[in-house]
């Protein structure tokens, strides 16, 4: 099995990230019609790139050495990772809602982990953990993007006729945010298993290294991946769970931005997908509830709870195809 083999799978991992995540993203900050699209995918390029640089490694780290024990991982293992955590959101795309990579990565870690290298390899603590992370994400996503809302709205309906003005500029900032939010966050998923793919058969240590061309390499696939099919998941998402005006946008990327960006400087993996979801719930609900699309947002909450253990099972299948083939 050569390494090559494994660097094309994580560049496919990427580029299917940016088809993804980037349609989610892409989806939120065009939604409310003041950012250009050209803009939006500028941003989620610069915020990928630079987030590494401002705000660190910490969530690459947690997810290259945190779920399976660093010294065990071989390129067999590693390769399985891949292909089943690809096989598992090739499934979720076909619903057209954007699900959560987080989930499908740890999942197929763990699956792969209990069958090529043992149960007790498995790190199940941190495994539950990110699990936890993830979900409480979603929630406190949700309750940020409802209060600031509820607190604000009385304050926003007093503004004058600049209110536009200001609108867009604070969307500017706001949504740089959660660019910059989602490449210190999920973004280093695939740079943690660039990282790994570089140190099999070298000696290592017990941490990853993170070379800058790594983050130039990822950001390229993931504009590829975004470029070529994000826009498929967005029309899912924009105006399908609620219909924005431009402090509505303003307020989903404060709330999204606030909890990654927070998980992601304590080295906690989340969702930047689900964190824009759910906090666009959130606001949407304190808005105005009735008009928000329930049917959309149970189909997106059934597609993210059956992510994680599609893809152990998918991981468990695919680490034994390769065990059957020889391969460790």
């Amino acid at each position: 099995m050569h390494i090559i083999m494994a660097y094309a799978l994580v560049a496919v991992f990427a580029a299917f990230s940016g088809l993804n995540d980037g349609g989610n993203l892409l989806a939120v900050l065009v939604s409310s019609r003041m950012l250009p699209i050209a803009v939006a995918v500028l941003e989620i390029g610069v915020g990928i790139f630079v987030a590494p640089f401002l705000i660190g490694t910490r969530v690459a780290h947690t997810i290259g050495a945190g779920i399976l024990p660093l010294q065990d991982i071989t390129l067999p293992v590693v390769t399985a990772v891949l292909a089943a955590t690809l096989v598992t959101l090739l499934g979720c795309y076909t619903t057209k809602v954007p699900t959560s990579i987080t989930f499908a990565l740890v999942g197929a870690m763990g699956g792969v982990g209990v069958v090529m290298l043992g149960v007790r390899r498995v790190h199940w603590a941190s495994l539950g953990q990110v699990a936890g992370a993830l979900i409480l994400t979603v929630s406190v996503a949700g309750l940020v993007g409802f209060g600031l809302h509820l607190g604000l709205r009385r304050f926003l309906a007093q503004l004058s006729a600049r209110a536009g003005r200001i609108a867009l500029w604070s969307e500017l900032v706001t949504s740089a945010c959660v660019c910059i939010g989602y490449g210190a966050n999920d973004a280093e998923k695939t740079l943690a298993l660039l990282a790994l793919t570089r140190e099999l058969g070298a000696t290592r240590g017990p941490h990853l290294f993170i070379a800058p061309w790594m983050i130039a390499a990822s950001t390229a696939a993931f504009l590829a991946g975004l470029l070529l099919g994000g826009w498929r998941v967005a029309r899912t998402i924009q105006g399908h769970v609620f219909r924005i005006r431009p402090i509505h946008a303003v307020m989903n990327e404060l709330a999204t931005a606030t909890v990654v960006i927070a998980a992601s400087s304590l080295g906690g993996p989340v969702s930047t997908t689900q964190a824009l979801d759910s906090s666009l719930v959130g606001v949407g609900a304190s808005a105005h509830a009735r008009r928000v699309r329930w049917r959309v947002v149970r189909k997106m909450a059934g597609v993210w709870v059956m992510t994680m253990p599609l893809a152990f099972v998918v991981g468990c299948a695919t680490g034994q195809l390769f065990v059957w083939g020889g391969y460790r």
